[in-house]
């Protein structure tokens, strides 16, 4: 099977000119890049510019730009005019409502009771307008909620389907009230920017008892042997497990094998779902805030922040404390 074709991008065009200024060979580069010969040969002709060399002016040599080939790639390529590229107007209101944090669903609807705009926009060629352009995404994306540079287009987004009969409403109703021993709520703290470590907190709901557990990276297969590694000494007590749709709970089928327990899945983007897990996770907040590195705090550290908050009195145990009511249940 042949190499299956890709578009080169502007990341790819800037590692290209870097390697070919450490005078990589092209074949090597075809390799690194995962692209073909003929790719990179192509890419470098049709995007070579003369530079001269000074002091003396009729020194020259034909140099591949990075800048000069993506701003050749976009003039290739006939895109439509959109409204933002040809209203001035609706792109000054739009640019300057993004810069002062307004999210472009809040523009989209702003613009609805806007009389003097007539030409309205969605949210969504908002943020296909500045994502088009390698100059704006650059300039804009740090105006948006999530700051990521790169976007997946919608039409080629992987949905998470989890089956229906997971879903919270199935969860049995002596969940909901709290009746009963050994179910629990899991979900993931994220911290530091550009850090991969996180933390997974669970939370046995009748008793409020948490565990902490630091995690190496989302990846869901690594999530679910911290989680299973953690819950195995308490399995006789663990009847079942609520977690959000997040990707790294996507191994839920080998938790459910390994820890013989059911699991259920909040809806999306519905964190209330799941309130104790929520709300204790803001008292962690306090000890351990977003911007602390969570990859230098050793799991002694963490278990000793989850011990506190378990030993703190609580109103709805009589001001027992959780770990109290959590002894007192597994020794039943």
């Amino acid at each position: 099977m042949g190499m299956k074709y890709r578009h080169m991008t502007w990341e790819d065009r800037m590692m290209l000119q870097h390697l070919l200024d450490l005078q990589t060979s092209k074949e090597k580069i075809a390799k690194l890049m995962g692209f073909s010969l003929s790719t990179i040969y192509r890419e470098i002709k049709r995007n070579k510019r003369v530079i001269t060399i000074p002091p003396a002016h009729y020194y020259w040599c034909y140099r591949y730009d990075s800048f000069f080939a993506q701003s050749k790639s976009e003039e290739r390529r006939y895109v439509k005019p959109d409204k933002l590229d040809v209203d001035t107007k609706l792109r000054g209101y739009v640019l300057k409502k993004l810069k002062i944090g307004w999210s472009p669903k809040q523009i989209e609807g702003r613009l609805k009771l806007e009389e003097d705009m007539p030409n309205k926009v969605t949210h969504e060629t908002i943020y296909q307008y500045i994502y088009k352009n390698w100059k704006l995404k650059y300039t804009f994306s740090k105006y948006l909620r999530r700051k990521r540079v790169d976007r997946i287009p919608r039409h080629k987004r992987r949905r998470r389907v989890i089956p229906e009969e997971l879903l919270i409403k199935h969860r049995p109703g002596e969940i909901d009230t709290r009746e009963s021993f050994g179910h629990w709520e899991c979900d993931l703290m994220i911290f530091k920017r550009g850090i991969r470590t996180n933390l997974i907190t669970l939370r046995e709901r009748k008793t409020r008892y948490l565990i902490t557990i630091k995690n190496n990276n989302k990846k869901a297969y690594d999530t679910a042997v911290n989680i299973i590694d953690k819950l195995r000494q308490f399995s006789s007590h663990v009847k079942s497990i609520t977690f959000d749709q997040g990707s790294e709970f996507l191994q839920y089928k080998w938790i459910t094998q390994k820890l013989g327990t059911d699991v259920y899945f909040c809806n999306p983007a519905s964190p209330h779902q799941k309130g104790s897990i929520e709300n204790v996770n803001g008292v962690i907040r306090v000890l351990l805030p977003r911007s602390v590195n969570i990859g230098l705090i050793s799991q002694n550290k963490i278990d000793t922040i989850a011990k506190n908050i378990n030993n703190r009195p609580m109103k709805c145990h009589g001001y027992l404390t959780s770990e109290e009511v959590f002894n007192e249940a597994i020794s039943l």
